[in-house]
């Protein structure tokens, strides 16, 4: 998918590949279709749209053909496109896999497409239908990423690397395509060991620096790469594409420095495998005495516990969804998760066995998240796994339930065995402890504590037993006489808080017993599926209660046995486990996937303090106060009177402007300092447009040799600089086997130079010899006897009404009437070919460029702004910038205009 600007909006249109034959314009706003357009005739796996012409799209297809499609906008297309197969299909390649894996339109050069097919990197031209290079590369690439504006390529392979590149097309004597163009590495990351959770799906490009790589792994780690040369410091933002390579006024791209790939910064993620999630008792923290973390970080965050296969348990903080520690806490996988206070962890699992015993060897750990310290509780010993492990209220008692083994009861503080229940005890299905029938009584002679707490087991035949402790006696459970027999349902879960008690069964029915009232409610979840976990929320006196399902997790009013909320998985997710922070869920899926699903935050704004800095409406005016050494931003209630003058200035200034007749400074040299400074606040905001604005007016009056415009804006270079590298481009597609030959003599005609003479030597040795030879006899004769000239004009003329453009428009360029031939390009709605074929073959393009603005005033405004700033047409460049930037506006005016009378405008 790929948003689609229209009209200078970006975030409104997304363009959808949805099938192998089925494209669709999503209108995101009103969440509408706007068409649906199928390609019948082939399957398509993939696009990328063409950043020069948004109506160009090209999509991989079925071995390694690709469809060519010219008419994507915001009506439907009307054409099925141009298939065109990248390579012939010989007998050396029947056995290889041939179908494409990557394709991607570069963004430096004019059509030019990257597609890359087994280990080879082949460079289309789209327009031209032919492969201008085949480039040998290695097989892994992820993802293939071009620079915009330096001729610089990134790409990160499976195996960890990151790799630049330096693309250059320059032609030479030798006749073949490969020969013309070539890649400079210019540096290399290492390989990262290969690992099954160390895998790469894909890969990004900023497109604010273009110098910061983010790549994405299998496990959702992202891990961000930043291009250095040991000059700027590695902070994102700090340096941009532009501060590392140069382009210089010969169109090359040169590094500055020696340049290196370094990692930025990590952003973890869950580990694959993930098994059981427990929330943090943050109603414990107030009662910890003279707490030296009580202020910090990790005394403050509501932290989620997520146990994992591997052994590792990351503490993740749900507010911000951000992993904030992680602790290898044993050996085998973490079966069971509990807190044991708010600093302490306690976790329980095992190894599978490779035989088909149930001996087990159960790992049982308590671990310090204040040092990382994990010390075991139980030795190790051959006996059944371990099911089920419930700390107490007050995370004195720890209880273990087995699988084919009696009930354990551990003292937590002194880390041993209170009791051990007899053979007789029964299959333990749950059990819950009382955070309301407790107590603990402070002795006087030894100043210890001792507690009394409650516990209740829930066995395979609905039976409940009832388990009081004190200190460290443990005594006999008692059966609790209940409405369940065996006869019913299995009862397969069960949670306690005050007098409510609650349980589930295997066909979803939820019972809550009142043990205060006698009484009990019951209901029968429409999900009729096993109720996996059950939990009441730890707010006092609240009895809201999540129920997990294998699909879905559901919210109950335990007190109305209404259902509040329920959260359903699709079909390829499974729920594995639950937990309610306050009364928000906490849902644990199988795609390693924690969710915190906020139920009562609907429609609220987002704070300020929750923005990022560069989203803050002053983070242009800090930037700019810091690279001025300026105070803080005064508010218009501060501003004196001379200072509110300047709000003023601009509606002054621009009717100065109008009355002048040349208020261009074309003899003095501009003071571009303050441009420079605003142009490097706009490219750390990421602000696209006003960077690019301001680089054009830079280059219009401060022209460098090591300071060209980037090829993102070689629309708007001088002609000759642009002819000269459509002129490389072209006399490389002279050379390319299966070009679409008419279309090439058309554009090397209106280019002329080596490009002419590269595709007159093409035209000799043409399949087609007799019209071949005829056309390439015509490139070399000579058009100067006006007669002559007339009467090419007139076959032209009547080529393009035979609906024969790309002869005409040759002929017209041949003899010098290449304006006739742009109009009619314009006549036609061909605005972005004429404005090429003018700056590439006219002397003067002027005429033909004011049409092409004009277009552009309802089509593409900041296009047309550019376009405005690159004619020196200052008045409607400050005009068209003033509404929606004010700041920017006013600079420009002052840099692009001599001081107005005081009588006429006053200064501000």
């Amino acid at each position: 998918m790929y948003w689609y600007p229209w009209k200078d909006i970006s975030r409104d249109y997304l363009l959808v590949l949805h099938s192998s034959s089925t494209v669709v314009l999503w209108n995101t706003v009103t969440g509408e279709k706007v068409w649906s357009h199928t390609y019948t005739h082939v399957p398509l796996f993939d696009f990328t749209v063409d950043p020069f012409s948004l109506r160009n799209v090209i999509f991989s297809s079925s071995g390694n053909k690709v469809l060519v499609c010219s008419d994507i906008a915001l009506s439907e297309p009307a054409s099925s496109g141009h298939l065109f197969q990248v390579t012939s299909e010989d007998g050396s390649t029947t056995t290889t896999n041939t179908n494409i894996y990557l394709i991607t339109y570069h963004k430096a050069y004019r059509n030019t497409v990257f597609i890359a097919i087994n280990s080879s990197l082949h460079l289309v031209n789209p327009e031209l239908m032919c492969c201008l290079a085949r480039v040998p590369i290695e097989s892994n690439i992820v993802s293939w990423m071009p620079s915009s504006r330096r001729d610089a390529l990134f790409a990160v392979h499976s195996n960890g690397a990151a790799t630049l590149r330096v693309a250059k097309f320059e032609p030479t004597e030798e006749k073949k395509p490969n020969a013309s163009f070539s890649m400079e590495k210019i540096c290399q990351t290492e390989c990262v060991r290969p690992m099954n959770n160390q895998r790469i799906v894909a890969a990004s490009l900023c497109p604010t620096t273009q110098s910061t790589v983010s790549v994405l792994y299998q496990n959702g780690k992202l891990v961000f790469w930043q291009l250095s040369n040991e000059r700027v410091p590695l902070i994102y933002r700090a340096s941009f594409i532009e501060d590392l390579f140069g382009f210089n006024v010969n169109l090359d791209t040169k590094p500055i420095g020696e340049l290196s790939l370094h990692q930025l910064s990590q952003m973890g993620a869950l580990s694959s495998g993930v098994t059981c999630v427990r929330m943090r008792p943050m109603d414990e923290l107030t009662k910890v005495e003279n707490d030296p973390f009580a202020n910090t970080a990790l005394g403050t965050l509501h932290l989620a516990a997520v146990g994992t296969n591997s052994g590792t348990v990351h503490l993740v903080d749900v507010f911000s969804s951000q992993i904030y520690r992680d602790f290898s806490v044993q050996p085998s996988l973490v079966k069971c998760l509990e807190w044991g206070g708010v600093y302490s962890l306690v976790t329980a699992g095992y190894n599978h066995s490779l035989s088909a015993s149930q001996i087990v060897r159960n790992d049982v750990f308590i671990t310090d998240i204040r040092t990382g310290l994990a010390r075991r509780i139980r030795p190790e010993t051959d006996e059944s796994p371990i099911t089920i492990i419930r700390v107490s209220y007050y995370h004195c008692y720890l209880a273990l339930a087995f699988q084919r083994e009696p009930l354990e009861i551990w003292d937590l503080k002194g880390l041993r065995m209170l009791r051990k229940m007899s053979r007789s005890c029964p299959i333990i299905i749950d059990m819950a402890w009382s955070n309301k029938h407790h107590s603990f009584k402070t002795t006087e002679s030894t100043l210890q504590s001792v507690y009394k707490e409650n516990l209740v087991l829930l066995d395979s035949e609905n039976r409940i037993y009832h388990i009081p402790l004190r200190g460290l006696h443990v005594r006999d459970g008692k059966m609790v006489n209940t409405q369940w027999k065996s006869a019913s349902a299995q009862i397969c879960a069960m949670t306690w808080k005050d007098d409510m008690l609650a349980v589930g069964d295997v066909e979803g029915n939820l019972v809550v017993w009142d043990l205060g009232r006698r009484q009990s409610r019951q209901v029968r979840d429409v999900s009729h599926s096993r109720v996996l976990r059950m939990t009441f929320s730890r707010l006092a006196g609240d009895h809201t209660m999540a129920v997990l399902h294998s699909k879905e997790v559901t919210l109950w009013d335990t007190e109305a046995m209404t259902r509040i909320q329920s959260i359903r998985m699709d079909a390829s997710k499974l729920c594995l486990d639950a937990d309610l922070c306050g009364l928000s869920p906490l849902v644990l899926t199988n795609d390693n996937t924690l969710r915190f699903v906020v139920s009562n935050s609907k429609n609220q704004p987002l704070m300020d303090k929750e923005l990022p800095f560069v989203y803050h409406d002053d983070a242009n005016q800090v930037v700019r106060n810091w690279l001025e050494g300026t105070g803080s931003r005064k508010s218009s209630a501060d501003r004196s009177p001379d200072e509110k003058q300047e709000e003023n200035f601009l509606d002054d200034a621009l009717t100065w402007l109008e009355n002048q007749k040349n208020p261009l400074i074309e003899t003095l040299e501009a003071d571009v300092s303050k441009l420079r400074r605003e142009r490097i606040v706009r490219r750390f905001t990421g602000d696209h447009f006003s960077a690019d604005l301001i680089s054009i007016v830079i280059d219009r009056f401060a022209r460098s040799d090591t300071d060209h415009l980037p090829p993102n804006l070689q629309m708007f270079w001088d002609n000759a600089k642009f002819k000269e590298r459509e002129s490389r481009v072209i006399s490389v597609a002279c050379a390319a086997e299966q070009a679409m030959e008419r279309r090439l003599v058309e554009q090397a005609v209106v280019v002329g130079g080596n490009a002419k003479e590269r595709v007159t030597d093409r035209l000799i040795v043409s399949a087609d010899l007799r019209y071949a030879s005829i056309k390439a006899a015509l490139l070399v004769s000579s058009q100067d006897n006006e007669k002559a000239k007339s009467l090419i004009k007139l076959i032209a003329t009547n080529l393009i009404a035979s609906d024969l453009i790309e002869d005409g428009v040759e002929l017209l360029f041949l003899v010098g009437a290449g304006g006739d031939a742009c109009k009619y390009l314009q006549s036609q709605k061909l605005w972005t070919k004429s404005i090429v074929y003018a700056k590439m073959g006219l002397v003067d393009p002027s005429e033909v460029e004011a049409k092409w603005i004009g277009h552009l005033a309802d089509e593409a405004k900041q296009i047309r702004v550019l376009a405005e700033a690159s004619r020196l047409n200052w008045p409607d460049v400050v005009e068209a910038t003033s509404s929606v930037d004010p700041i920017l506006a006013r600079l420009i005016l002052r840099t692009t205009t001599s001081t107005p009378p005081l009588s006429s405008c006053p200064t501000p």
